[in-house]
This record gives C-alpha cells, sequence and structure tokens, in this order.
C-alpha cells in the first residue's frame, strides 16, 4: 500500500471569528493511499505533519484496507494522535468502499434513511452584520451561532428578529456554570433549540451543573473526544457533538454514536472549517444523527475535492463507491 501525504492551505472567502480566533484559512494534512491501482483520500485539520508522516512505516506490512480495524490499532497504539489518525482512517475507509464498488454509507447499510437537515454557521461579528446575515439565510432550516465570554445570549434575540428558522447556540466554553445558565435562560426565551458546550472543557460536574439548571438542552462538543467519553457524560448533558478530527476518524466515530444512543444521549455529526473531503466522510454517518452540522467546506475558496451537496441545508449523499468525493487537482490525479 503506497502512502504519500501533503500540508494543504485552502482560504476563506471571508474571515470566520469565534472564541477561539479568526480564521482566514485552513491548514490540513492530506493523506493519498494507493492499493491495486484505487487510490483512497483522507484529511484532517490540525494534524502534525511530522506525526502524519510517522504513519508511513507503521503502513508497512498493511496487506488491503480490509486490514482497516488492525492498521487503525496500531497506530493507536504507537501514540499517533486523533487527527493523523482520522486522515489515515478516511483513506482507508475510501479505498474499502472503492474496492467494494459501493458507496460507504450503503456498505454500512445507512442506504435510504432519512437525514436530517444541516445548520450554517453564523460567527462572531457585529450586530448589524448579525442581522442582515440572518434576514439573507432566511431560507436556510437551522442556523447556529457562534457566542464569545462577551455575550449574555441577547443576540439571539436579534437574529430571531429577522429569521424564523430554527437556532442553536455553539459556546466554544465561554462560561461558568452559573454565567451559562443565565445565557441559557436568555436563549430560551428567543426559541433557541440546543446550546453546545457552554463551560470550558475538563469538568463535566460543570456540564452537569449547567444541564440540570437550563431550559435548553445541552450538548457536550470538545469534552466528548471519543467513545471514551460517553460513560462520565451520561446524565450530564442531553447529547453530543462528534467530529472526525477529536475521536480519530469514522470507525471511532460509529462508536461513539453506538455508546451515546446505548447512554441515552442524542448525537449531532460536526465538523471543522475544512475540505469538502472530511465533511463528505462525515456525511457517511449522516442516517445516524439527530442533528448533523456539515458545513465546514461552504466557504472555502479553492478546495480541491467537492463531494457531498448541500442545498439549503438539504445534504446529497454522493453515489460513487468509498467516500464519493472526486478532485480535479493535478496535485492528486484522478480517483
Amino acid at each position: 500500500m503506497r502512502f504519500v501525504h501533503r500540508t494543504l492551505s485552502i482560504g476563506l472567502k471571508e474571515p470566520f471569528v469565534s472564541n477561539t480566533g479568526v480564521t482566514t484559512e485552513v491548514r490540513q494534512s492530506m493523506v493519498e493511499l494507493t492499493w491495486e491501482e484505487l487510490r483512497g483520500y483522507g484529511t484532517a485539520r490540525g494534524a502534525d505533519p511530522a506525526e502524519v508522516a510517522a504513519c508511513a512505516p507503521l503502513l508497512a506490512g498493511a496487506g488491503s484496507p480490509y486490514e482497516l480495524r488492525r492498521v487503525l490499532d496500531r497506530l493507536a497504539e504507537a501514540g499517533i494522535g486523533p487527527a493523523a489518525r482520522a486522515a489515515v482512517d478516511m483513506a482507508l475507509h475510501d479505498l474499502l468502499g472503492k474496492a467494494c464498488g459501493q458507496p460507504l454509507h450503503r456498505l454500512w447499510g445507512l442506504a435510504g434513511l432519512p437525514l436530517a437537515p444541516t445548520a450554517l454557521s453564523i460567527g462572531a461579528c457585529p450586530d448589524d452584520e448579525l442581522v442582515t446575515r440572518g434576514g439573507t439565510l432566511a431560507d436556510w432550516p437551522v442556523l447556529k451561532l457562534k457566542l464569545t465570554p462577551r455575550d449574555d445570549g441577547s443576540r439571539a434575540g436579534l437574529l430571531r428578529s429577522v429569521y424564523g428558522g430554527r437556532i442553536r447556540v455553539d459556546g466554544n466554553g465561554s462560561w461558568s456554570p452559573d454565567e451559562a445558565v443565565r445565557v441559557a435562560r436568555t436563549l430560551h426565551e428567543h426559541g433557541v433549540e440546543l446550546l453546545e458546550q457552554p463551560v470550558p472543557p475538563g469538568d463535566p460536574e460543570a456540564l452537569r451543573y449547567v444541564h440540570e439548571r437550563s431550559p435548553v438542552p445541552v450538548y457536550a462538543d470538545e469534552d466528548c473526544a471519543g467513545p471514551q467519553d460517553i460513560p462520565r457524560l451520561r446524565g450530564r448533558v442531553s447529547g453530543v457533538n462528534v467530529k472526525l478530527v477529536k475521536c480519530g476518524g469514522l470507525l471511532a466515530a460509529r462508536e461513539t454514536v453506538t455508546l451515546a444512543r446505548r447512554a441515552g444521549l442524542r448525537v449531532m455529526l460536526g465538523c471543522k472549517l475544512e475540505s469538502a473531503l472530511g465533511v463528505t466522510a462525515m456525511a457517511q454517518l449522516a442516517p445516524l444523527a439527530d442533528e448533523l452540522d456539515l458545513d465546514g467546506h461552504l466557504g472555502l475558496v479553492g478546495d480541491p475535492f467537492t463531494g457531498a451537496a448541500v442545498d439549503r441545508g438539504v445534504i446529497g449523499l454522493p453515489t460513487a463507491p468509498g467516500l464519493g468525493a472526486t478532485t480535479t487537482s493535478t496535485d492528486y490525479g484522478d480517483n
């Protein structure tokens, strides 16, 4: 199995502002695996290029994508981090689907199931810009508003004044538990349907405190890195946001979803600001989710991949084998 990796920078149409800072470009590690003339592609934002390169010798001796679990276990045992593992995991799943001649979601038996609409995120922005954007996005079924420690929840009212659809809020760990409860009460007044990660990660009891007092369902994001976190989140939140780069790829994401369901938690599938390749990979699991937040590729310029179509919140899963993402870039060649 031939292994190639590159680091790629993709620009944004406009800067995206959140509690974690201002993003103007997306740097991603891209992985290409070749097996029997088939090419599998994977990507991960935030992966250390040196760590991705360290995967190459660990893939030596991998005979086929049918050995996917054994290969991924080897990477984990070697201490490869979740972002780098996610890139390899995607490429292996892409190869697996192509070897079988089926889209991955169909290979998993998920074809024909209904899909929830995906939210479109609005970054932290001035009030007048929020009102303008909310008005122009009136035909989107769900909008997600990013808030910062300076927000008290009232900006959801500004959005509600021009937008009649479903509103979600991402706190990005902005508040103390008591502040988060006050914000949640204000959000409830404006019909917000859920609140992600209102307190800084690392304190499940703080999540429980807010969860037990909030009139708005509380979801864990940064506090849910993978299947190992589900037991401690049970009873402390209403749901979890699962992302490939946090948990280490599709294999771990499926395990996280399964455990969350057994724990009585709702499941959101999310993404980073990232290439359509990564978003399309996560979309393969979309039929298993209650909520989707798969818009991370929509604001990019020069993305070398195309994949899952998004039309005003409605996701169309690709029908091509594997992940279904395609590229016209000469750097990657034909699928």
